[in-house]
Order: C-alpha cells, then sequence, then structure tokens
C-alpha cells in the first residue's frame, strides 16, 4: 500500500533505536513545532537591527503560511500515520500527510537564510540545513511519519516561503 521507500526508511530507523537517539530525536523534533518556532520569530522581529524591517516578518509570515497549508492540505488527503512499528512519543491526532514539523522548520529554516547578510550565509545556511534534516528524521525516527509526508512537509514550508517573497515583491515600492 504505501511505496517501498516509506516502509523501508521506517524502518531503517527503528532498527537505529537506542535511548539515546531516542531522547534527542524527542527533543529534536520540537525545533519543528510552533511551540518553538512562533517565539523565535518573535525574537527575530524584536531584535531585527537591519535596515529592512520587514526581513524579519517574512520569516513569520512564512511560517504561519507553512503551517495553514500543512493543515490544509491534512484535512483534504487525510493520510493515516504509519503504524509498522510502536511510536516512540504520543501519536499525534491529526493526519500524516504532509508534516507539518517538516513544514515549518523548512519555511522557517529558508526564511531565516534569505535574510542573513550575504556574508553569514554559509555558516547559518549549514546549521539550518542541519536542523531541517534533522526536525525531519526524528519524524521518521519517532514513528510518526512516512517519509514521503516529511518530503511533502518540506515541499509545502519552500512553497510557503516562495509565496511570500512574491508577494513582499508585488506590494514593494520600486
Amino acid at each position: 500500500m504505501f511505496p517501498l521507500f516509506d516502509v523501508s526508511l521506517l524502518s531503517i530507523a527503528n532498527e537505529l533505536r537506542s535511548p539515546a537517539l531516542d531522547f534527542s530525536f524527542a527533543l529534536l523534533t520540537w525545533f519543528g513545532s510552533l511551540w518553538l518556532l512562533v517565539p523565535l520569530s518573535e525574537l527575530l522581529i524584536l531584535g531585527w537591527r537591519g535596515r529592512d524591517r520587514f526581513a524579519a516578518w517574512q520569516v513569520a509570515l512564512s511560517l504561519l503560511l507553512a503551517s495553514g497549508l500543512a493543515y490544509l492540505v491534512k484535512y483534504l488527503v487525510g493520510r493515516e500515520r504509519p503504524d509498522l512499528f510502536l511510536p516512540l512519543v504520543a501519536m499525534p491526532a491529526d493526519a500524516a500527510f504532509p508534516s507539518a514539523h517538516s513544514a515549518q522548520v523548512a519555511a522557517w529554516a529558508l526564511a531565516v537564510f534569505l535574510i542573513v547578510p550575504p556574508r553569514w550565509r554559509w555558516k547559518v545556511g549549514s546549521g539550518l540545513a542541519l536542523l531541517v534534516l534533522g526536525v525531519g528524521f526524528s519524524r521518521i525516527y519517532l514513528q510518526v511519519h512516512w517519509p514521503t509526508d516529511v518530503l511533502a512537509g518540506y515541499f509545502s514550508g519552500v512553497l510557503a516561503v516562495l509565496l511570500v517573497v512574491a508577494l513582499r515583491r508585488l506590494l514593494a515600492p520600486n
């Protein structure tokens, strides 16, 4: 019923289980949560000292749009969560597709990357990429998402940022 890719990666994640990884991924997964990303976005808005004050708002708007898109698609698709192995955290009540954590962290990270001064982009971008990949893998490791849910989450997060950037360009005075 599900692609071999999904089943294979969930099986690999299950075989990697250890108490240290269980704890680490249960903690890391929170970096895709609105409970953490919204306050981080607020801190960016309050602390942004760049000449373009809307840049920090772009992060928050991208995050919220990514979340909204993810939950809309979850409602429309209604894909069941994996049940091949026992999940390591409480199974979320909503549908699996796409992963909202993955969408949210991808949107937040890409939006932050776009406002970082060019001289810092390599260092900041590397850290953000590791964060996005880590959160996505945490959802698979914890057995609460199919890998294709995570990939679709990444896609919707990037789409949200592109939409916010396009809207900003439309509304920005030339």
